[in-house]
């Protein structure tokens, strides 16, 4: 098995610039030098795992991410995509946490008329675009009248529960931050 060089250097850069903090702060920050950092983001040395896990740490950002290949086209064939089933709803996960990033999934929804999701908290955020069908969307004491075309995104930490009001399906995205 051939091992493959991942260049960190200007994906630091690129989380750096964003937090908006210079080169020499983040050096400040870590306890090396300005030009250290330099190396590092042009790839001219490779940094030590105590570094980079000090980079990480400041730059708020999951070391595991730091040192995973970015994959330009992600394809996952339809039978790696497997089916939840239950009674009044069947549902298909096209990209479960961790195949996309560690924070986002994906699923494809279909729903028999009644109760289909009960009542129920969740860490994160959730986007659902209703495909077909109608349904109530029950969120805290407020109730929200779903129908084909409409989108729905909330915050999971609030009891919510989902009704059908005839066969309906829906795409769902679920955002966990850590």
């Amino acid at each position: 098995m051939r091992s493959k060089n991942i260049k960190i250097g200007k994906k630091i850069r690129e989380l750096r610039k964003t937090a908006g903090i210079t080169m020499k702060e983040l050096a400040e920050k870590v306890g090396v030098s300005h030009l250290t950092i330099h190396r590092v983001e042009t790839d001219k040395v490779s940094p030590s795992i105590n570094l980079l896990s000090e980079i990480a740490y400041y730059l708020n950002y999951p070391l595991s991410s730091l040192v995973t290949e970015e994959k330009s086209v992600v394809h996952i064939k339809g039978n790696d995509q497997p089916l939840i089933e239950s009674r009044k709803l069947i549902l298909k996960i096209l990209a479960h946490k961790g195949t996309l990033n560690d924070h986002i999934s994906v699923s494809l929804g279909k729903a028999e008329k009644g109760e289909f999701i009960s009542k129920h908290k969740n860490e994160g955020t959730e986007l659902t675009y209703i495909i077909k069908g109608k349904g109530t969307f029950k969120y805290g004491q407020d109730n929200y009248d779903l129908e084909q075309g409409d989108l729905i995104y909330h915050d999971g930490k609030e009891y919510h529960s989902v009704i059908a009001l005839e066969p309906s399906e829906f795409l769902n995205i679920l955002f966990v931050e850590e």
